[in-house]
């Protein structure tokens, strides 16, 4: 069916014209996603979003632009609030990866630069874990999610979850060991 047709199909109702434009974009939604996320869950989950939100404005859609593109733009935007909530929710409850280094107290003014750049640099070595052992710390520690649930989410044991991130503290200790 055509694009446009199945735009016009979509904005009265019709799901499965819908289904075709969602066949079509799906991949190039979920690269855009994994690209900004580094992240295969974070992706999954956001290409998702970005597909109900395009869904609901579809009606308001103007044609002067090709579909994919305006497609592209719901998604970098949705991306970008993402990252910004992934921000928020570091600087929320990241400290408790943070605290588990226990650093050396230490009462100078420059302390507070100094746990800045500890926090960009612990953020770093999360980023850098493999996987399962990144996507595990960051549902805990990030999204403060329980073993149940980060067993849930990604189709393993509550007893695989336990493993893993005691395997990725391990690792964040031995490769922050320049952090203290």
């Amino acid at each position: 069916m055509d694009e446009l047709k199945c735009i016009h199909e979509a904005v009265a109702g019709n799901r499965d014209a819908y289904g075709e434009l969602v066949a079509k974009y799906q991949s190039m939604v979920y690269r855009v996603c994994l690209k900004f996320t580094r992240d295969e869950h974070a992706a999954e989950d956001l290409a998702q979003e970005v597909f109900i939100k395009a869904y609901h404005a579809l009606s308001g859609f103007r044609q002067d632009a090709l579909f994919s593109t305006w497609l592209y733009q719901i998604t970098v935007r949705k991306c970008l609030d993402w990252k910004r909530s992934v921000e928020r929710e570091w600087q929320r409850h990241g400290e408790a990866l943070y605290d588990e280094y226990e650093w050396p107290d230490s009462e100078t003014p420059e302390r507070s630069l100094v746990d800045k750049e500890r926090t960009l640099r612990l953020r770093e070595l999360v980023e850098g874990l493999q996987e399962p052992y990144r996507t595990v710390t960051k549902l805990f520690y990030f999204y403060q999610q329980s073993y149940k649930e980060i067993a849930e989410r990604t189709g393993t044991s509550v007893k695989t979850v336990e493993s893993q991130l005691y395997r990725a503290r391990r690792m964040l200790r031995e490769k922050g060991e320049g952090l203290r």
